[in-house]
Formats: structure tokens, C-alpha cells, sequence
């Protein structure tokens, strides 16, 4: 039997996802939900789990940070993100971080299907637009968008920047002292070319990191 734990922030989400696994798994898997990062991590802390499904940012976490963590506890934990973010931009990132599959939430039913399915057989899922953005970045060595070209803890600093955050409130979201989130910050502004986070903001809506309100959820 499967044992699976959704974390989402809003109920509807998590009980409409709860309906979309036992249509795949069937009826008899487990599932356990989590409405926050504090709540997911004494989850899984506490009991085993086969997959766990989840949104992106919710109260208490951040993206790639959580999955690092997630894998930290129960390191053969598959897990499948859902996210409004787009793929181009966010899912090659949580790949690599150890995530076995990457959905945006305006993707079809099927689509998702087809990921609970092959995740829980213990394959990675990519979805064919993920798979033509792999193809080419691989074939033409060349970035997407500007964004690729930072690193992992600074792709989590722009972030960070973007939600409104200074450094200070970098250092403690990612428990580095500050003169380093400093660096970071500066780090972001040198290779993405831009002077403050104005700037960053205004790229990141362009290559739609963000949306218009600059949230990211």
C-alpha cells in the first residue's frame, strides 16, 4: 500500500488532490495531509512515506531548501511538486535537487495522472515541454533565461529578494550570516545585470518568474 502526504496550504487543494491519487492508486493508499513546513517536516519526521506531494511555497518553507530537508529525513522520499510556477523557469531546478517530477497546476488531469503513476512506480516524470527545454539547453549549451545562469542558493536568494526580503531576513530564511546573504545578493544583481531589486522584479515578471503582484506561491 502507498503511503502518501500532500502538503498544500489550502484545503480544497489537498482534498482535490487526495481524490486525483486514489483515482491512480486506488482507493486503499494512505494519505496524510500537511498545511504547512512545520506540519510537513514533523510528518515526515514521524512516519514513513512512499511519496510526497506538495506545493511549492507554503508558511514555514521554501522550495528548494524543503526539498533538501525533505530528503534530509527520509532520503528515498519521491517527490512531486505542483506548483503555478512555470517549468521553464523552476522544474530543472528541483530536478536536480531530487525531485522526481515537476507539474504546473494549469497542466491537465491527465498529466498528473500520468506523474502519480510513474512516481510511484519509482520513475522520474518529465513532462514533453521539460523534455525539449532539457534537449535544447543540453544541445545548444546556452541559457533559457537569464535566471539559469545563477546558482542554487542564488536562484533562492533572488527569491527571497523577490518576496520582499532583505538581507537580514535572507540570512535567517537560509541560516547564513548576513555579510554572506550580502554577497549572494550581490552575486544576483552582477549576473542577471541589474542594479536593485526593482530591476529584479521587473525581469523576473518578464521571464515570468513571478507574476504581476511579484508573489510567488
Amino acid at each position: 500500500m502507498h503511503k502518501i502526504l500532500i502538503a498544500d496550504d489550502h484545503i480544497l487543494v489537498r482534498l482535490g488532490m487526495e481524490l486525483v491519487v486514489k483515482e491512480v492508486l486506488g482507493s486503499s493508499v494512505m494519505v496524510d495531509f500537511a498545511s504547512d513546513g512545520r506540519e510537513l517536516y514533523e510528518k515526515l519526521a514521524s512516519k514513513e512515506y512512499d511519496i510526497l506531494i506538495s506545493d511549492l511555497n507554503m508558511p514555514g518553507m521554501e522550495g528548494l531548501g524543503m526539498v533538501a530537508n525533505a530528503l534530509k529525513i527520509q532520503d528515498k522520499l519521491r517527490i512531486l511538486l505542483v506548483s503555478v510556477n512555470p517549468e521553464t523557469i523552476f522544474a530543472h531546478r528541483y530536478l536536480k535537487a531530487g525531485a522526481f517530477g515537476y507539474i504546473q497546476k494549469g497542466n491537465s488531469d491527465e498529466e498528473l495522472k500520468r506523474a502519480i503513476y510513474d512516481i510511484s512506480i519509482g520513475r522520474r516524470y518529465v513532462t514533453s515541454g521539460q523534455a525539449e527545454q532539457f534537449t535544447n539547453a543540453f544541445l545548444n549549451d546556452i541559457p533559457s533565461n537569464p535566471f539559469d545562469t545563477l546558482s542554487a542558493r542564488e536562484f533562492e536568494v533572488a527569491l527571497l529578494l523577490l518576496k520582499g526580503n532583505g538581507v537580514l531576513e535572507v540570512s535567517t530564511a537560509l541560516s547564513i550570516n548576513s555579510s554572506t546573504a550580502s554577497t549572494y545578493r550581490g552575486r544576483v544583481f552582477e549576473k542577471l545585470a541589474i542594479k536593485n531589486v526593482i530591476e529584479l522584479s521587473q525581469l523576473a515578471r518578464r521571464y515570468r518568474v513571478v507574476g504581476d503582484d511579484t508573489m510567488l506561491r
